[in-house]
């Protein structure tokens, strides 16, 4: 079963709190909600709020909470409120105060997805056109740096 839960036009910047909201993802709620209390960021008591909102609706279900983990959370740009600050000759320099939203998803089986890395087979030759070598020819003697210099065009 899963459980979405919104929360919108949150004052904070979606940079500042992107650090947190990658800290809690994949993690079991009550665990991450434990650790969030200890970190200092203000984007950490957010959170807190949206998981305990998220842990209502799951005790209203009557359903056990501590086999809930963060399936999915993430953070997005919310409006931003324009203003502004007087500097010299009777100017404004802007000020943009960024909101955020924020979405979770608690589900009840934790999400194991595989990460599948490239890697060469080992009998595979790897490709000429990344050996440096191979792109000159045999019978060419390799420029020296002083050629180099003289062909750049630049006066010495």
């Amino acid at each position: 079963m899963e459980i979405k839960v919104k929360s919108k036009y949150l004052r904070i910047s979606p940079r500042k709190l992107r650090p947190v909201v990658n800290f809690v993802r994949g993690m079991n709620a009550t665990e991450a909600r434990a650790k969030l209390q200890f970190q200092p960021n203000k984007g950490a008591n957010m959170i807190i709020n949206l998981i305990d909102n998220a842990m209502s609706v799951v005790k209203s279900g009557e359903l056990a909470s501590e086999s809930f983990y963060v399936a999915a959370i993430a953070c997005g740009d919310g409006p931003r409120l324009k203003r502004g600050t007087p500097v010299s000759k009777g100017r404004m320099a802007p000020i943009v105060k960024r909101q955020s939203h924020m979405t979770l998803t608690l589900s009840d089986a934790p999400k194991t997805a595989k990460i599948k890395k490239f890697r060469p087979k080992a009998d595979q030759p790897m490709a000429e056109s990344k050996n440096i070598r191979s792109r000159l020819k045999a019978d060419q003697p390799v420029a020296e740096n002083k050629d180099i210099k003289e062909s750049n065009g630049t006066k010495s």
